[in-house]
């Protein structure tokens, strides 16, 4: 004799019901896919009206059009965040961002970008297209050279920096520090423009002694200029493995420590290690 409902067991009747409700989840999420292909969302795509949805046979009401409208917004959030990824964004710079893509709605606001801003990790940096830039051609913004008497030359802010965000590189040939040692020796005088770390358990060091460098016989690279100071340091070295189009490279960063101000004389603790993003 078949049994009724009622004498089926009640952990039976809560995995069928569980697989009809995730039937109808997984038709959902396929009826939606096909919403996709039709319309895709992205950050610069115009949102699909009702008559151009019902045109394509999906359903008049708004349950599709409103996911549609998320995913499309996290995207232009996305976008937004990217464009100021390695120092914090104003403003007005989001808003004239926001201008030029033309969008009038469905977008964040530009506070909330500034306030949801957080320095780049380490994985970000490692592959950052404007920093490696910057790291080959050694035109770094907001940096310049300045005479402190008999301080000797040292390097300056011409612009606003703030806390996290990458200035430049300590630049030259990375050896072992075996080889820098060395350097040490043979150098008369005080000063070695050499940066010893480790790595890895590898024991290296880069040579911005040798002066200008093979990659750069024309430029002044910045990162050598930039003084000492174990109190008042407002940067700090940290090591990356850089993603270069030829493979990855040992590279030391300076990253902000805190807000940097305009005109502010950078520096940094000579005594102290390379540290981890």
């Amino acid at each position: 004799m078949a049994c009724s409902s009622s004498d089926e067991p009640a952990d039976e009747r809560r995995v069928r019901k569980q697989k009809r409700g995730r039937g109808a989840a997984d038709q959902y999420d396929r009826d939606f896919g096909a919403f996709l292909l039709q319309f895709p969302a992205t950050a610069s795509s115009s949102p699909p009206t009702k008559k151009k949805r019902t045109a394509a046979g999906f359903p008049s009401d708004k349950v599709f059009y409103n996911r549609w409208r998320s995913m499309q917004f996290a995207k232009r959030e996305e976008y937004l965040s990217s464009q100021c990824s390695r120092r914090p964004p104003t403003f007005s710079k989001v808003s004239l961002l926001i201008q030029k893509e033309g969008w009038t709605g469905n977008c964040p606001r530009p506070e909330d970008i500034v306030a949801k801003w957080r320095p780049v990790t380490r994985v970000q940096v490692e592959s950052d297209p404007w920093i490696i830039t910057k790291i080959q051609n050694q035109k770094w913004t907001g940096l310049a050279l300045k005479d402190f008497g008999s301080k000797g030359q040292g390097v300056v802010a011409t612009k606003a920096f703030a806390m996290g965000s990458i200035v430049c590189d300590y630049h030259g040939k990375v050896i072992t520090g075996a080889e820098g040692r060395k350097l040490v020796e043979s150098i008369k005088g005080d000063t070695a423009y050499l940066f010893f770390f480790q790595a890895a358990g590898r024991d290296l060091c880069v040579d911005a002694e040798t002066f200008p460098c093979e990659c750069h016989p024309t430029e002044n690279t910045m990162g050598r200029m930039i003084n000492h100071s174990s109190k008042r340091a407002n940067l700090r070295p940290v090591h990356c493995m850089m993603n270069f189009p030829e493979g990855q490279r040992d590279v030391i960063l300076f990253q902000a420590k805190r807000d940097i101000l305009l005109c502010e004389e950078l520096l940094f603790d000579y005594t102290s290690s390379s540290a981890i993003l």
